[in-house]
């Protein structure tokens, strides 16, 4: 996931990014909580959760919601190269 370094994101967006890589297994899903992803790109939980929506949007991320356990977030790297929107 070294390629999310190159993305050309905007740079809130490649922060919560990479910090999903960092937590991500082999097949690209991870699921740590809102408030680990704050801590780590040094953000409030607000803006994450905001980055989060931008890099669902773009198709980078999946969210996959599970009523009473963590959220799994799942990664496509093929989409690094996307291309941010303004």
């Amino acid at each position: 996931m070294t390629a999310a370094w190159k993305s050309p994101l905007p740079s809130g967006q490649k922060f919560v990014l990479i910090a999903l890589c960092d937590n991500a297994n082999d097949q690209g899903e991870c699921y740590p909580s809102i408030t680990t992803i704050a801590y780590k790109c040094s953000m409030g939980e607000r803006t994450v959760q905001g980055h989060i929506t931008g890099l669902e949007a773009l198709g980078i991320v999946r969210r996959e919601m599970r009523r009473g356990r963590s959220t799994i977030y799942h990664i496509y790297s093929a989409h690094f190269g996307t291309p941010a929107e303004s």
